[in-house]
């Protein structure tokens, strides 16, 4: 059966981007301007996913209550261009099953749909059993800046590694059980991770990846940066981590 998939925004330019992202790949893309249409349509056909912006703060939150209340069959995700840490937290307790920002890549857009549909009903972005995990993974700037400040004192180096799975990874303590108390691990979707190794060069890459290798079953792909070799500047690093994330190293077993 074709998915359905609703976008509740005023703008009709957001629904056409996501219509575009979606229709391509056989997805049933409708819109709904307002609350009132979106319950409307909810109560007139089966919809598996529904977008809502959260513009509205307490009142894009309370729709998104009702709608998991009153379709617990029926997901929904976040679609904003709004980056705020509480706009998040709250997002993904009151029933979000993502965040996504705009404006989005249309082929971004459908990968995320797709893993929504297929995944869990309940099955957050933020590994909702954790929720302080995903306001450690909006402090990144900060725990980076942090670290390059401490190799520029001591004269050490830090990487960041950015992890991907083939498949989402509910197994969240078996991957803090490959890193060190001093490092980072931080949820960035239901099956993407940043690391920080505090402290290490890139041998300390590698001695993580052979033990994820012997130890996951999962299959995952991934890249990394080290400072001060791939940038002495936040930007520098980020700039070349995001490059070298568009090719990870091929998926490792």
């Amino acid at each position: 059966m074709t998915p359905t998939v609703m976008v509740v925004d005023e703008s009709r330019i957001t629904f056409l981007a996501v219509k575009n992202a979606l229709g391509k790949d056989g997805f049933n893309v409708i819109w709904a301007k307002n609350e009132q249409e979106a319950f409307t349509l909810l109560r007139r056909e089966k919809i598996d996913l529904v977008f809502v912006d959260v513009f509205e703060g307490e009142e894009s939150l309370n729709l998104i209550r009702r709608i998991r209340e009153e379709f617990p069959d029926t997901k929904v995700a976040v679609l904003s261009a709004y980056v705020d840490k509480d706009l998040i937290i709250n997002s993904v307790r009151a029933g979000a099953i993502d965040y996504i920002l705009k404006p989005f890549k249309l082929d971004y857009l459908l990968e995320r749909v797709k893993k929504i549909i297929s995944s869990a009903p309940r099955l957050t972005v933020s590994l909702k059993k954790n929720i302080e995990d995903l306001e450690i993974t909006l402090k990144f700037e900060d725990i980076v800046r942090k670290e390059i400040k401490r190799s520029n004192r001591t004269g050490s180096r830090f990487c960041v590694m950015y992890v991907k799975f083939e498949d989402i990874m509910r197994d969240y303590e078996t991957i803090k059980k490959f890193f060190r108390e001093t490092d980072y691990v931080l949820p960035i979707s239901a099956s993407e991770y940043l690391f920080v190794l505090t402290l290490t060069g890139k041998h300390g890459i590698e001695a993580v990846t052979k033990r994820m290798k012997e130890k996951l079953s999962e299959r995952f792909s991934y890249t990394y940066v080290c400072y001060p070799d791939d940038g002495k500047t936040y930007e520098e690093i980020i700039l070349t981590l995001k490059d070298r994330m568009s090719k990870p190293r091929g998926n490792e077993s």
